[in-house]
C-alpha cells in the first residue's frame, strides 16, 4: 500500500496505470463541509441559527448531534423533518484545492472512476455540486442496498468491467483504512491511502 499525506501526490504513483478510481468522501473533498452544511440548513429551517454550532460541537465530540440538540431546544418531535433536510440538501461543498485540475490531467491518458458508499440521493447531490466529470461513477447502495458497500468487491468488479481495464492496471485511492482497500487489494489493484488527518475516519490522528 502506498501512503500519501496530500491527495495531489497520487499522480506520482500512477504513470504505468490505465485507470485511477477514487473514493469520494474525505478523499476528493472534506466530508466535514457536508456535515456542517446540513446542520446549517437544519438551523435555517427551524429559524434557530445557534443550533448549527451546537450540533457541530456535539458532532466533533462524537455525540448524536441532531438528536441531542433538537431535544435540548424542544424540536425532537420534528427529527424526521430535520433528517430529511439533512439528507436531501444541496450541500455547500467544494473539492480540495487542486483536485479538479488533477482529475483533468489524469483523464488525458487514463480512465477515471469513483466508487462511493452512501445514500444514492446524497452521494449524487454531492457529485453534482462538486461538478465532477469522470468515466464512471458507482454508488454502491445503487447495486442493491447497503450490503454492497465497501469492502464488498462487487463495485470494484463492475467498475473494472465497464472501464475495460484489468485490475493490475488500476488503482484505488481512498482515506478509510478500515474498509476502502480490502476488496481492491484482494483483486490485485494498486492501493493509495490518502492519510487525511482532517477526515472523519482519521482514527484520532489530528490529536
Amino acid at each position: 500500500m502506498i501512503e500519501v499525506s496530500n491527495i495531489l501526490e497520487v499522480e506520482k504513483y500512477i504513470d504505468d496505470l490505465e485507470a485511477v478510481v477514487f473514493d469520494l468522501d474525505d478523499t476528493l473533498y472534506s466530508e466535514r463541509q457536508y456535515v456542517r452544511s446540513g446542520y446549517r440548513k437544519i438551523a435555517d429551517y427551524f429559524g434557530c441559527p445557534e443550533i448549527e454550532n451546537e450540533m457541530w460541537n456535539v458532532f466533533e465530540a462524537g455525540g448524536k448531534a441532531i438528536d441531542n440538540v433538537l431535544e435540548k431546544h424542544g424540536f425532537l418531535s420534528k427529527k424526521n423533518e430535520a433528517l430529511h433536510i439533512y439528507r436531501s440538501q444541496k450541500p455547500d461543498i467544494v473539492l480540495y484545492q487542486g483536485v479538479s485540475e488533477m482529475i483533468e490531467r489524469i483523464k488525458k491518458n487514463k480512465k477515471v472512476g469513483i466508487i462511493t458508499d452512501g445514500r444514492p440521493e446524497g452521494q449524487r447531490a454531492k457529485l453534482k455540486m462538486l461538478d465532477i466529470v469522470v468515466d464512471r461513477v458507482i454508488v454502491t447502495d445503487e447495486l442493491g442496498g447497503i450490503e454492497f458497500r465497501k469492502p464488498n468487491p462487487r463495485g470494484f468488479r463492475l467498475m473494472m468491467k465497464e472501464l475495460e481495464v484489468d485490475f493490475s492496471k488500476a488503482c484505488y485511492v481512498g482515506d478509510n483504512i478500515s474498509k476502502d482497500f480490502i476488496a481492491p487489494q484482494k483483486l490485485g489493484m494498486r492501493c493509495i491511502w490518502f492519510r487525511n488527518r482532517d477526515g472523519i475516519y482519521n482514527w484520532g490522528e489530528r490529536k
